[in-house]
């Protein structure tokens, strides 16, 4: 089993306190990422994200504990996805399991209060690469829209 990673970028229209915020708060997180999440933001600190898809009943949850917390800068934690660890069976997971992952953002700041923001999503196994490559494509959307809307600014 090779393993690989997921890398994606996009430019927020939004500055770097607000997309951290978007990474780092529970209630933001629930808003663009996933439709529960915990996160104690602290080095160390345990993070959980529930997701559920509707039209389909699958769903997945995925724990980690937090390696890195820089404000506004750079987030990153462990990332693991079990079946067994939620019940979910194979067919009804979201997402294969993953368990040896790790999550990392990294927050650039650009000129008119812009943040480019990396994601890169490392130690995944090569069958698993094109589930997580899609999910990280929307997600990333997904804040940037929810990044925009937070900073008052259209599209």
């Amino acid at each position: 089993m090779t393993e690989g990673e997921v890398r994606k970028t996009v430019v927020v229209d939004a500055p770097p306190d607000v997309v951290f915020k978007a990474l780092t708060n529970e209630k933001e997180l629930g808003r663009w990422m996933t439709q529960e999440a915990r996160m104690d933001a602290r080095i160390g600190g345990e993070c959980e994200f529930k997701y559920r898809r509707a039209a389909t009943g699958q769903h997945s949850v995925a724990t980690g504990r937090i390696l890195e917390l820089i404000p506004d800068k750079r987030l990153s934690y462990t990332y693991v996805v079990t079946g067994s660890g939620s019940g979910t069976s194979e067919a009804d997971s979201l997402f294969p399991d993953v368990t040896n992952s790790v999550v990392t953002w990294t927050l650039d700041t650009l000129p008119d209060g812009k943040t480019r923001v990396t994601v890169v999503h490392s130690g995944i196994a090569e069958e698993a690469h094109e589930r997580f490559d899609g999910a990280w494509g929307y997600w990333t959307g997904q804040l940037a829209r929810h990044g925009r809307a937070k900073a008052g600014r259209s599209e």
